[in-house]
């Protein structure tokens, strides 16, 4: 895993291994933190990401470990922009799938204030976006 934290982005590679999620969130959390984001916007945005991650490792890579999934985080005044991008495999939502699952993007969209997905032949970008509360 790489991680690039200079000025206001962080980049990261993550490998396509569900163990690699947990310290990919510390990270991330450690970061926010760093750049003073309110405790509230850490703990949502920590939880879209998480989700963005978690599906790029199980359904762009089918947890396949080569495949290498980057997380881009931006800060922008009070804007935090984030693209989880993976080069795996589109699986277009299948609408009658009964099981428990595939609530992702309700979270994502529910806890930002957007949330686009965009998959492709070539990959999954999902972007997110949150306005920071003000500080204090």
């Amino acid at each position: 895993m790489t991680d690039g934290t200079s000025g206001q982005v962080l980049t990261i590679d993550l490998p396509a291994d569900p163990s690699r999620l947990a310290p990919t969130r510390e990270r991330l959390r450690a970061w926010l933190h760093a750049q003073g984001v309110d405790e509230w916007d850490v703990e949502t945005v920590l939880i879209a990401t998480g989700e963005a991650c978690a599906n790029a490792i199980e359904h762009g890579y089918r947890f396949a470990p080569e495949g290498i999934t980057t997380l881009r985080v931006e800060l922008r005044g009070d804007r935090l922009e984030i693209e989880v991008r993976d080069h795996g495999g589109w699986r277009p939502t299948d609408g009658e799938d009964a099981s428990d699952r595939g609530r992702g993007r309700l979270i994502m969209a529910r806890v930002m204030d957007e949330a686009t997905i965009v998959g492709t032949p070539e990959g999954t970008c999902v972007r997110l976006v949150k306005r920071l509360a003000p500080a204090g």
